[in-house]
């Protein structure tokens, strides 16, 4: 396993020297640039897992309504509400899960950024960057990369939760701790990091930043119609419900009705009802005589 994750390290950093043959095919030989663009290519990457994460958040989140009243109608049966629940994900194509795989695909790469960067040799032509002599040193101001990297994670931090469905009181306390404590603890740590790891925090940061506001335009225009045709089959569903316990009353009706009419029937003719219940009357009593006189003759011819 640590053959493997070195290797991806070697990888990234192998990618960071082509892209600084990028620059330096142009005529601008640096190691800021090649990290720049490095970071511009990983997020351009990545940008399609982020809009399938959001979507399928966004969508989630509007059928949290429909869910909160499955668990309220089918309260104790657990069963019954994943069941039902389940159903709903399904029939608007909703999946809570696929938010997950965006983040099982992006860390194991920032990570082995992080590693590649942590450790990369930034020598000869190219090593110094804008105010920053060396990107194998630390920011020499000591303020300026890591005010940058926290103040542009708390804003795409912020922007990202925006627009993710609304949070329980434990998920807004972790929430509260990646708002404010992450850009705080990924700032000062920033002091003592190598400068060219504080610069791919900083451009994926604010790459990122600009790209959530992309994202949320996207899915407010591509879900608009599912907020609607939700909106739409919970109206509906409440008007088939109605009709459907007018029908159940109706019907009701129907056989109270009929029930009375019974009972007033069998007041008219109480005869017909005493014939009915006395054992052996009818077309029985005919019987019984009829065996009675074979007994008879029987009876006779014995004599």
């Amino acid at each position: 396993m640590g053959e493997i994750w070195a290797s991806f390290v070697g990888l990234l950093t192998s990618l960071i020297n082509i892209m600084y043959e990028v620059t330096k095919s142009i005529g601008i030989p640096n190691y800021g640039l090649a990290i720049v663009l490095f970071t511009t290519i990983l997020r351009l990457l990545m940008f399609p897992l982020n809009l399938t994460q959001a979507k399928s958040s966004k969508a989630v989140s509007l059928l949290q309504p429909r869910i909160a009243k499955l668990q309220q109608l089918y309260k104790g049966d657990v069963q019954r509400i994943n069941t039902e629940t389940q159903a709903l994900y399904k029939k608007y194509n909703a999946n809570p899960l696929s938010g997950c795989l965006p983040m099982l695909v992006q860390m194991p790469i920032l990570f082995a950024l992080f590693s590649a960067l942590r450790g990369f040799e930034f020598t000869g032509e190219g090593a110094a960057f804008l105010w920053m002599p060396n990107l194998s040193e630390p920011d020499p101001t000591g303020i300026v990369l890591p005010v940058i990297v926290g103040l542009s994670s708390y804003l795409q931090t912020k922007l990202t939760m925006a627009a993710q469905p609304p949070a329980g009181d434990q998920a807004k306390m972790m929430n509260s701790m990646m708002l404010y404590g992450m850009p705080v603890m990924l700032g000062w740590t920033t002091r003592s990091f190598a400068s060219g790891l504080a610069i791919y925090w900083s451009v994926f940061n604010i790459l990122g930043y600009l790209m959530q506001i992309v994202i949320n335009v996207m899915v407010k225009n591509s879900l608009g119609g599912l907020e609607t045709r939700i909106a739409e089959d919970e109206a509906q569903e409440i008007e088939n419900a109605k009709k459907e316990e007018a029908r159940k009353k109706r019907e009701a009706q129907r056989r109270k009705e009929a029930d009375r009419l019974r009972a007033e029937e069998r007041k008219r003719n109480p005869q017909n009802r005493n014939r009915r219940n006395t054992p052996g009357g009818g077309s029985g009593g005919s019987r019984g005589s009829g065996s009675g006189q074979n007994k008879g003759q029987a009876l006779n011819f014995d004599d």
